[in-house]
């Protein structure tokens, strides 16, 4: 999930990333109307006035920031997002209570890193309604953030992928509005380009994405990938290493011929045994999935 700024089009993938499969432009509602509290310092209203130019800066690592409904008042939170007031590597607790003392873990959040004055979203694993939600970091940090977003009403529209030919016969590509569609730079670190721009509430850009490998380092690493793909890996490997130590074009056929067809069972298995469906996009004519 990627956080969307209003009147912002760009917006930098991390570099491993190879392709982008699907693409939604996600809604949400930021749930306020309650009271804030920060412990241990710092001004908690200014986690949630919407204006990034104040910040609830604790002055103790290890500390919690709170919204409380009040008695009586719940909310069902299904996505919760962090907008840091540096750059700075949290790992954070998000918890509810249904009396402000005692507190129930909804989801933990392993070490990260959140840029100054980009939000960075998650998805509450399974939603509970509370009467109190906060976050929490529990890694040694110190708690300096702009904004904190507890939201509901979460809902997804998907965005149809256009060339890099279309993107630059678009005449007005600054045009805001409910994004609709995106072009992926395909660079050393892809930029993805929405249109139009987008404007409050498309909060976020929600995508699936394909990755490079990465590389094993030592030899006692194991090879990240499926391990329906090893013999294939193996088979390829193969053949590299015959064009290189042993240059025999009779064997380098033989091993070519096996990885192909291991590559291809390989690859056969890795789809999704779900029905064809056929469906009109307004947008680019016939599409199937």
């Amino acid at each position: 999930m990627i956080g969307l700024n209003p009147n912002q089009n760009t917006y930098t993938l991390p570099t491993h990333t190879s392709d982008v499969l699907e693409a939604t432009i996600r809604t949400s509602q930021r749930q306020l109307g309650g009271t804030p509290a920060s412990l241990p310092g710092g001004v908690a209203a200014n986690a949630f006035d919407g204006n990034t130019a104040t910040a609830c800066t604790q002055n103790a690592p290890n500390g919690n920031i709170s919204y409380d409904y009040g008695v009586g008042n719940t909310r069902f939170i299904q996505m919760f997002g962090i907008q840091s007031n540096v750059t700075i590597n949290y790992t954070i607790v998000f918890e509810y209570s249904n009396d402000a003392i005692a507190w129930t873990n909804l989801d933990s959040v392993e070490i990260q890193s959140y840029p100054i004055g980009q939000i960075i979203w998650f998805v509450v694993p399974v939603p509970v309604l509370g009467r109190s939600f906060r976050i929490r970091e529990t890694g040694g940090s110190t708690l300096n953030v702009q904004e904190i977003y507890f939201n509901t009403t979460l809902n997804d529209t998907i965005i149809t992928r256009i060339s890099r030919s279309e993107y630059i016969s678009l005449p007005v590509k600054n045009q805001t509005g409910k994004p609709t569609s995106f072009w992926l730079n395909r660079q050393i670190t892809p930029v993805i380009y929405l249109w139009p721009t987008p404007v409050a509430p498309y909060n976020n850009l929600f995508i699936t994405t394909t990755s490079m490998v990465q590389d094993l380092g030592r030899l006692t690493n194991l090879t990240p990938i499926p391990q329906r793909f090893y013999e294939a890996i193996c088979a390829c490997l193969a053949v590299k290493l015959a064009i290189k130590y042993k240059p025999n074009m009779d064997l380098i056929a033989i091993l070519k011929a096996e990885a192909k067809e291991s590559f291809s069972i390989a690859a056969a298995e890795d789809t999704e045994k779900v029905p064809l469906r056929i469906y009109g996009d307004y947008n680019s004519g016939w599409a199937s999935s």
